[in-house]
């Protein structure tokens, strides 16, 4: 008898939110190794440099940086590149433009030979758009139909801001609980697309400053993505910007 207590099945070395970089050792034994995360044995290395997320036994980590990839079923904000004979490309800050076909734009029947498509969309013009396919060469086809929290086609009067497609989920919040206070607090709509790009138009005056106002906020998630208190730090920062 030696006193001494059961083995531990896993053990973490760090904590949740700690800033991890690649090779780094995050665990061993029995854990979960999920994203970002590979497995030599039974320890449990970091593959990028992020932030790590620690749910119990199951280990992750976020990057700090990294492109958009665009997956089937994606909410994102392209940005009208070139007008085509049947067709817009779009910006989606993809390496390859995504492609939205007339059909998936317009309802009715357009005759191709006489009509400019640049009467429904032209270069430079905003539109939300759903990921429909990304085929085996990873061409993007786009649609404005179907089913989003946010909406699909040309958005108007508003203001764009581009953050790292990997910290959208820290401007969105948990539940949607980040973006729904800077709604609320400045009386904005706010379109988050998967690909980065966010569209803000304010509902009331003043409207110049209730935009910069969110876009000043939002920049300013993004530099802060990697501390904890984020929301409460937000909440008291809007409090005392907004007094209109």
């Amino acid at each position: 008898m030696t006193g001494e207590g059961p083995v531990p099945e896993y053990r973490i070395y760090v904590e949740d939110r700690e800033v991890v970089t690649p090779g780094e050792l995050l665990a061993e034994g029995q854990v979960i190794a999920s994203d970002g995360t590979y497995r030599e044995g039974d320890k449990v290395y970091s593959k990028v440099t992020g932030l790590a997320s620690i749910e119990g036994r199951k280990v992750r980590v976020i990057p700090l940086s990294g492109p958009y990839v665009p997956t089937k079923g994606d909410y994102v904000i392209g940005i009208v590149q070139e007008v085509k004979f049947s067709s817009w490309l779009l910006d989606i800050r993809a390496p390859t433009p995504g492609v939205l076909h007339v059909s998936e734009f317009v309802d009715e029947e357009v005759d191709l030979i006489t009509t400019d498509l640049s009467e429904y969309l032209r270069e430079g013009d905003v539109v939300g758009a759903l990921v429909q396919e990304v085929d085996p060469v990873k061409r993007v086809k786009l649609t404005t139909k179907g089913e989003a929290m946010n909406p699909l086609g040309r958005l108007k009067d508003g203001r764009i801001v581009e953050i790292d497609p990997v910290k959208v989920p820290r401007v969105i919040g948990r539940r949607g609980s980040m973006v729904r206070m800077l709604k609320d607090v400045l009386g904005c709509d706010i379109f988050v697309g998967i690909n980065g790009r966010i569209f803000i138009r304010a509902r009331e005056e003043p409207r110049e400053i209730r935009e910069d106002l969110a876009v000043r906020a939002i920049v300013e998630i993004e530099r802060r993505s990697h501390l904890s208190g984020l929301t409460d730090w937000l909440e008291s920062t809007l409090k005392r910007l907004s007094r209109w």
